[in-house]
Order: structure tokens, then sequence, then C-alpha cells
């Protein structure tokens, strides 16, 4: 080891070291497949959150002992590794670099992330060998003049698929990128919390949607067993009133809520039975 390089590894040691020291969270990921050209502008996506360095796996790890970072969080880093240092929770994080990410071309026997479409029209390309290709993929083809056309629409791909060999040839001339890749975050530190990845990765949306349906059963709960808060309140109220009305109009238990109704129905009945008097009288 040079002279040079055994500085560089101390003052990168020590550059990690104080990073770690000066936030509440760290965070290590998986570089693997990531692409270069994403790291720049995911840590611009970051800025004012986190920070997001490489370096060599062992001086991170060294780095994250010196600071006394948990031995778990160290022991989760596999390959080609980045760390992340933020003061926002693990669970904000994760959900920022989850949605960072960028489209690759696919490979035979990628899994697609999603339905896979090729839309119809012009493809640019010239008739002869790329004809039987975009045919082998499943495409309704046309020569159009120079060029070949894609008459409908088609999905190549399902949701959960592996991609066959001509598609993603197919996909690949029309510079169709269907896979996403990101950064794929480890685990997280947060004082002596480690939380793994399989703990992160929460779906917003579904979550949300417990959320409300907990809420309502909450409700209804509240409603149907007597229990007073703000919500409920009202609606066992308003029930209580229509069950106490319904009883008084049922026995003509005269209320100011009442009367009016109690004495149209009288009226009624008083109507009911003239009618029949005078058809007797007759």
């Amino acid at each position: 080891m040079t002279h040079h390089t055994k500085q560089w590894k101390e003052a990168e040691v020590k550059r990690l070291e104080k990073l770690a020291k000066a936030h509440t969270v760290v965070a290590v990921a998986n570089l693997d497949k990531f692409p270069a050209n994403m790291y720049g502008s995911l840590r611009v996506k970051l800025h004012g959150k986190a920070i997001l360095t490489m370096s060599k796996r062992k001086i991170i790890q060294r780095a994250l002992t010196n600071a006394g970072i948990d031995a778990q969080l160290k022991d989760n880093m596999k390959g080609s590794s980045a760390v992340l240092f933020s003061n926002v929770n693990p669970f904000e994080l994760y959900a920022i670099v989850k949605q960072s990410y960028g489209k690759v071309a696919a490979k035979a026997g990628d899994i697609a992330p999603e339905d896979i479409t090729i839309p119809a029209g012009d493809t640019g390309m010239a008739p002869g060998p790329a004809l039987s290709d975009l045919k082998s993929a499943g495409l309704n083809v046309r020569v159009q003049g120079a060029t070949i056309a894609i008459m409908e629409d088609k999905v190549v791909a399902h949701k959960g698929e592996a991609i066959a060999a001509p598609v993603a040839a197919v996909l690949g001339k029309l510079n169709i990128k269907p896979m996403k890749l990101r950064l794929n975050i480890a685990s997280a530190l947060e004082g002596k919390q480690l939380y793994h990845a399989a703990v992160l990765d929460i779906d917003e949306e579904e979550m949300f949607m417990r959320f409300v349906k907990a809420e309502q059963s909450a409700f209804n709960l509240a409603v149907n067993a007597g229990i007073y808060n703000a919500k409920s309140t009202p609606v066992i109220v308003g029930k209580a009133f229509r069950e106490a009305k319904a009883v008084a109009l049922e026995s003509n238990f005269l209320t100011e809520e009442t009367v009016g109704e109690i004495l149209a129905k009288a009226e009624r009945i008083a109507n009911e039975l003239k009618s029949h008097i005078k058809e007797d009288a007759q």
C-alpha cells in the first residue's frame, strides 16, 4: 500500500465516520445493477434530505464501526455498496429512494414489472429481417411505403411473466425500455432500531386504504355499541331520536315533534270512516 493510498483511506474513514455521527439515520444500499448515470440525479433528488455516498465496502464498514454503528447494519452490506446519511425517518428515506428509478432495456428472461405494450404506429424500420423479427414477437405488422408499420397495440408481456427472447430483441430495436432499476436499500438504522427492507417497503396506497377501512370499522363499532365521541355522537343521537319518534307515533304519544303527524294520521282515518258512512247511508 502506498503512502498516498493509506492517507486517502484514513481520510475517507474519518469523513464517513463524521457523517455517521452527524445524522440520526444511516442506511446501506446495494449497487448491483444500479445504473451509474442515475447516481448523480439521485444525489440531487436527495439534496437536503440525505447524503448518498459510495466508497469501498471495507472502508464503509470500518467507518461505521468507529461511529459505534450496530454490527447488523454492516452485515447487510453485500457486494458493491453505498451508504446514506439522513435526519429524516427511515420510512420516508426509503420511499424517496424507491420512487427514484431509471428505465433500461429488457433482457430475455427478465420479469415484466408491469404489462408491456408495443403501440401501433410506424416503426421507421425498412422491410427485411426486421419484418420477421417483429412478427416473431407476435406483432401484426405491414409494409407501408418504405417502412414497417405496427397495425395495432399489442401486450407482448404481462406483469410477472418472463420476457421472451424475441420480445426482448424487438423492444430493444424499438427503444422501449420497460425495466425499472433503482437503488436498493438493504437496511436502515435509527438510533438502536434496525429496519430491514421488507419492513421499510410500504405500499402507501394500500396502507392508506387500511387506515380508511379501520376508521370506518371503528366508527361503526362506536355507533352500534353506543360509544360517544366527536363523530359517533351525532349519529347515535339521531338514531335514538328517530327510534323514539317512531315509538311515539305508534302509540299516539303527543309531543312537539309528533303532534303534526299524529293529527294528520287521525284526519286520514276520519276521512276514511266518513267515506264509508256515506256509502252505507246511500
